[in-house]
């Protein structure tokens, strides 16, 4: 995956590395696509919530784009389970 050029900006304006830079965009998109299939579902928030473990008004808030802190385990779970396929498992 190519680093575009703003992560890459941001992450140098506040001293991060260019791994900081992919993985601040990978999070963004991340987020991008949990928000929009959270919309998308035909689920409520609260049984999405259910789903993943987490609470209703986090779900509405990932959903609006109001949340700044979410896990990428988080948004991965979110994106398995709306779409219906196997969570990923990284193993060390």
């Amino acid at each position: 995956m190519k680093i575009s050029m703003e992560a890459k900006r941001l992450a140098a304006d506040l001293g991060l590395t260019e791994v900081d830079a992919y993985i601040m965009e990978l999070k963004a998109k991340l987020y991008i696509k949990s928000s929009a299939l959270i919309k998308e579902s035909k689920l409520t928030h609260s049984e999405i919530a259910k789903l993943i473990g987490t609470s209703r008004s986090r779900i509405n808030r990932i959903a609006n784009k109001g949340e700044n802190n979410v896990s990428i385990e988080i948004l991965l779970k979110l994106i398995a389970v709306l779409e219906g396929t196997t969570a990923i498992k990284i193993a060390a």
